[in-house]
């Protein structure tokens, strides 16, 4: 079987030339993303192919990998067949130049291809995998130009279109091209991570129309060897809906290269028509030998193994047998033999299902098992085996031994989507109820990181099988805050009391674990007040060392943190101390993450540092959720700070997370901090749209994170004058705060936002109430920034005669505070008070002071008023002056101090998570603020410390 009988590709001209376009850019280093998106037999197969050769003849490598419905539980499968090969062919010198540096995570996924242990290189987070497998494409990119083209992406693994959704952000600057082809909508895809693949605003989409009426003549004349009538023409076209390989298979199934189109009539054409493929296959394959229907059924069990040797195998052939079967199926147009390795696969999926429909049910079961034995005796990957494992009814016991231990490794090696898959399905085998509880605990181990529901699905079931308290709590304490995060905290709380009280007097440190998930809900739900009661107890505890008492004490922190009980930064920094605290964070501890987050509340620097150590692990080893939570917080320490272009970095590295991977609920926490980020630096439309993108409800859900969001409207509109909806804003954000049981103004200043609204309003009374309110509060919490910027607002909503000494105190305060954009709010607003009050000299000192460091800050608004209040004392300030060691961003520093050290470009991306481009304009702006052109000069313009 075959699609059109011409090697011309028609009416596909527009298709051809962006595709050659692409394949040129790619030699010129210039990256690009083309999608073929039809229904099933409109070519995109052979649109595939034609970019395969203009590749090849332009001088590109080529790296190909097909989708497979039987392969979609098989991790990163996609990804092993683009790569696997060019590895394999490696001599070991080149081999470990393309897994060197960050490319080195990988190995394990190919590992029994290159002797490593069982296990090596396990314990990766998906993200480092991702890093790890697109340098390991640059690295391939750098000895030629790369094509990687992916048919049938519908039946891509999640991982690997995770990865290419990684991929696309990345491709600017690499010599690659990749195309891939789908349909437009399959039951058996997913379409969530599809979308975000194909909605990228840079990937090409190439949607081939069906064939016209002329295009139909020609392939019909090139079938019967004679021009064929426009009525047969008319009728074909209308049968087959100008679809390429309908029609073929439809000239096919009606035996018209014998016959010709005499007696074609439309009704027998239509009849025909959209069963030709099917019908085809059964008919080829019953005019067939037994071996060869026999090596057919094997190729669509085997997928990608299916070779000579693994036919023969499964099927009790000779490897001759085998071998003379396979030239007949590619004689009839089923199989191909085109591959770059020793693999037979089908000319095309359609014709790959029908065969497989073909397969009586039980032999299908029996066939999948022999794959499966056979795989395993070969030692190959355990997953492998498991994907053949996943097609019985109910696995039985030994079947269910190994589905559990390609599970464990699959949560070694960050794909918790197959771990599931695995387990759900050994579930479903029969086994006692102390392997079934077993079973059940590792099944919420890996749902918790990808579908909250079949967690609690699984917990609920566990929990009706047993009746022991310790166990009932160890489960419990393993499910964590997902009820509530799903909106059922009074279950869960109810469920954790009744635990917790049942619990033996021996069980203390399962209790404080259980405690401690319990005091998670106040933070992550409204409404869940009555938890907090139990802290006055739970301080009183005598001290234990164990991980647990340090997670509780991390907890007490935060709530402590939230209601602005200064003891809440101490007790954190203590906690934090525990020597596995880093690796219980790194894996998603939320109490881990929250004592972290009190940590940063308290003092910004401190916690930016504790930060910067524990994304540095989650990269490594942790979740996707708990990098985005780490991320989130540590740009508000960065916000705090006035480091707005790394507060923004941070950020946005969150919300493109969230495109593949989940991030939990803290993804409004962001988005609101990153519209406070863009209003500093006076890009408020582009607030707008990222509030926007939030789409926050009318009836906010009872669990979410949206205070700071709300806290961004009320900003964005009083930068607007909208003071009335700004108020409305600000009183919003600080009654869901509250429902968090939320004072601290650390977190959320809103008390502030009121205050000045309330002022311009012209309600000085409620504004100054407000205002002193926060004194009050950040004055016992004890952060300086927070009491700084406190006293600022006050100075400015209160009677004029209070101002300057309310607005000196604020930068009195200030100066022993990290909080630099902060510090040149109150030097501007000071400055701006003298100059009204006829202190031109002192006015502009302030000013000035002021202008450089918000300039410093890239706080274009506030620059711009000081610039303002400057020309009004007769000052002409300069535009800028951003020069020296100190002008350097902390990502700037950074990337120079690497450089200095000797780093290449390369190796500073790899090691820092970011791209070459981005590596050069840190460089570049760098040698501009310090002076000098050349990299050897980095070393005497930087001050030692950097």
């Amino acid at each position: 079987m075959s699609d059109l009988p011409t090697d011309r590709l028609l009416e596909r001209d527009s298709e051809i030339s962006a595709l050659s376009a692409g394949v040129e850019g790619a030699g010129a280093g210039i990256g690009s993303f083309f999608v073929v998106i039809g229904p099933s037999g409109i070519g995109k197969t052979r649109l595939l192919g034609g970019a395969r050769r203009m590749a090849s003849e332009g001088g590109l490598r080529v790296l190909a990998a097909n989708g497979s419905p039987f392969e979609r539980e098989y991790a990163f499968g996609l990804v092993r067949q683009l790569f696997e090969g060019v590895l394999m062919r490696a001599d070991d010198a080149e081999r470990e130049q393309l897994l060197s540096g960050a490319t080195a995570e990988v190995r394990h996924l190919f590992g029994l291809a290159f002797g490593l242990t069982a296990g090596e290189g396990a314990h990766s987070s998906e993200m480092n995998l991702f890093h790890g497998l697109f340098w390991l494409t640059v690295n391939i990119c750098r000895r030629s130009p790369v094509l990687l083209a992916v048919d049938d992406l519908h039946w891509a693994d999640d991982a690997s279109l995770r990865f290419l959704a990684y991929l696309q952000r990345r491709l600017r600057d690499v010599r690659l091209m990749v195309v891939a082809a789908t349909r437009p909508s399959d039951p058996a895809a997913a379409e969530a991570l599809l979308d975000v693949v194909l909605t990228y605003p840079e990937c090409r989409m190439l949607q081939p129309r069906p064939l016209s009426e002329a295009a139909v003549g020609i392939v019909l004349g090139e079938i019967l060897g004679e021009t064929p009538g426009p009525e047969v023409v008319s009728a074909y076209h209308a049968a087959t809906g100008g679809n390429p390989l309908l029609l073929v298979e439809t000239v096919r199934a009606l035996g018209v290269r014998r016959a010709g189109p005499a007696g074609m009539d439309d009704a027998r054409i239509s009849e025909i028509g959209t069963r030709a493929v099917g019908r085809h296959v059964s008919v080829e394959l019953g005019r067939l030998s037994p071996a060869a229907r026999r090596t057919a059924e094997m190729v669509t069990v085997l997928g990608r193994h299916a070779d000579v040797g693994h036919i023969a195998a499964l099927t009790g052939l000779d490897y001759a047998t085998v071998q003379s079967a396979v030239h007949e199926l590619e004689d009839a147009h089923i199989l191909s033999t085109e591959s770059e390795d020793a693999s037979v696969g089908f000319v095309h999926p359609v014709v790959r299902s029908a065969v497989y429909e073909r397969l009586d049910p039980a032999d299908r079961v029996r066939c999948h098992l022999a794959a499966a034995a056979l795989l395993t005796r070969e030692g190959r990957r355990l997953d492998e085996a498991a994907g053949h494992l996943l097609a019985l009814p109910s696995p039985e016991p030994e079947h269910v031994a190994v589905l559990r231990q390609a599970a464990k490794q699959a949560l070694e090696r960050g794909t918790p989507e197959s771990a599931h898959v695995y387990l759900a399905h050994a579930l479903t085998g029969s086994m006692g109820q102390r392997e079934r509880l077993d079973l059940l605990r590792e099944a919420i181990t890996a749902a918790l990181l990808v579908d909250g529901e079949a967690a609690l699905g699984h917990l609920d079931v566990a929990l009706r099988l047993t009746h022991d308290p310790v166990e009932t709590g160890e489960l419990l304490c393993l499910s964590g805050l997902t009820k509530s995060l799903v909106g059922r905290s009074t279950t869960m709380i109810a469920q954790m009391v009744e635990a917790i009280t049942r619990l033996p007097d021996d069980a203390d440190d399962l209790r404080r674990g259980l405690e401690a998930a319990l005091l998670d809900a106040p933070l992550a739900a409204v409404g869940a007040e009555s938890v907090l009661r139990r802290i006055p107890e739970l301080v009183r505890l005598p001290r234990s060392d164990t991980l647990n008492a340090a997670l509780l004490e991390c907890m007490i922190a935060g709530n402590e943190c939230y209601a602005g009980d200064p003891r809440g930064a101490a007790r954190a920094q203590a906690a934090l101390r525990h020597p596995q605290m880093l690796e219980a964070a790194a894996k998603g501890a939320t109490a881990g993450l929250l004592g972290h987050f009190t940590l940063m509340v308290g003092d910004p620097d401190r916690g930016i540092d504790a930060y910067g150590l524990l994304i540095a692990e989650v990269r490594r080893r942790g979740s996707s959720i708990a990098l985005g939570t780490s991320l989130t917080c540590r740009a508000m320490g960065w916000l705090r700070k006035g480091e707005l272009a790394e507060a923004e970095n941070d950020l946005r590295e969150v919300i493109q997370i969230r495109r593949i991977s989940p991030v939990g609920t803290v993804l409004t926490m962001a988005q609101g901090l990153l519209a406070e980020v863009l209003v500093e630096q006076g890009r408020i439309d582009e607030a707008s749209e990222i509030l926007q993108e939030a789409d926050l409800p009318a009836q906010l859900p009872q669990n979410g994170i949206f205070y700071t969001c709300l806290h961004a409207r009320a900003r964005i509109l009083a930068t607007g004058g909208f003071h009335d909806r700004a108020l409305d804003a600000a009183l919003a954000a600080g009654s869901r705060f509250a429902g968090h049981n939320g004072i601290n103004p650390a977190i959320v200043a809103w008390r502030s936002q009121a205050a000045l609204c309330l002022h311009a309003l012209g309600e000085p009374d409620r504004a100054r109430a407000y205002a002193d309110e926060e004194i009050e509060l950040a004055e016992r919490w004890g952060a300086p920034d927070t009491i700084g910027r406190a006293l600022r607002v006050a100075g400015l909503v209160g009677p004029p005669s209070t101002m300057p000494k309310l607005l000196e105190r604020s930068v009195e305060v200030l100066r022993r505070s990290p909080a630099r954009l902060e510090l040149a709010h109150a030097l501007v607003d000071l400055g701006a008070c003298e100059r009204r009050n006829g202190h031109l000299s002192v006015a502009r000192a302030l000013l000035y002071e002021g202008m450089e460091i918000a300039q410093r800050c890239h706080a274009v608004p506030l620059a711009k008023s000081a610039r303002s209040e400057l020309a009004a004392t007769g000052a002409r300030p300069r535009r800028s002056y951003l020069t020296g060691p100190e002008s350097l961003t902390p990502s700037e520093a950074r990337v120079v101090g690497l450089a200095a050290d000797g780093l290449t470009n390369s190796q500073i991306a790899q090691r820092l998570y970011i791209t070459v481009k981005t590596v050069e304009v840190h460089l570049s702006n760098a040698y501009q603020k310090l002076g000098i052109r050349r990299r050897h000069q980095l070393r005497d313009a930087l001050p030692a410390q950097v």
